[in-house]
């Protein structure tokens, strides 16, 4: 690793961010899913109470909606997903996770606590906390 990347913390965090997304692409392959298809479902599986459309999904994973239409178009085709006609806007789609979906969520799991359990054990618990706690602070201000 070079200076550059250990004295600012931009390449610093993205080079974490591209290590760990490369292992977890690799590891979930074993279920068939990738990174971005994992994160729609737990986003759609945490928060089953509310009726998440396309734009909701966008703004959750920080993407746009052209990546978004493409990703939830791929993984309905897997079943994965079903959209239906929001009962209120016609115009809009509520996505939600099929059981095929809760199926593969619930394999690639035990995939993601591994990782993230890995990739932290250098750190003493109460340093996983801080770490998560600052990142948490940070994401904060910049979405002020």
């Amino acid at each position: 690793m070079t200076g550059l990347v250990r004295k600012k913390f931009p390449p610093a965090l993205r080079a974490c961010w591209m290590t760990l997304n490369a292992a977890f692409k690799n590891r979930l392959q074993a279920v068939g899913l990738t990174p971005d298809q994992y994160s729609v479902l737990r986003w759609l599986n945490e928060l089953t109470k509310a009726s998440l459309c396309q734009k909701d999904l966008a703004n959750l994973m920080f993407t746009d909606a052209n990546n978004i239409a493409g990703l939830v178009k791929r993984m309905e085709g897997l079943n994965l997903i079903s959209r239906q006609f929001h009962p209120n806007d016609k115009r809009k789609k509520i996505i939600r996770i099929t059981n095929l979906g809760i199926d593969k969520l619930n394999k690639s799991r035990s995939i993601a606590n591994s990782l993230e359990n890995e990739f932290l054990s250098g750190l003493e618990n109460e340093d996983r906390k801080k770490i998560i706690r600052y990142l948490q602070k940070i994401c904060n201000f910049l979405h002020g």
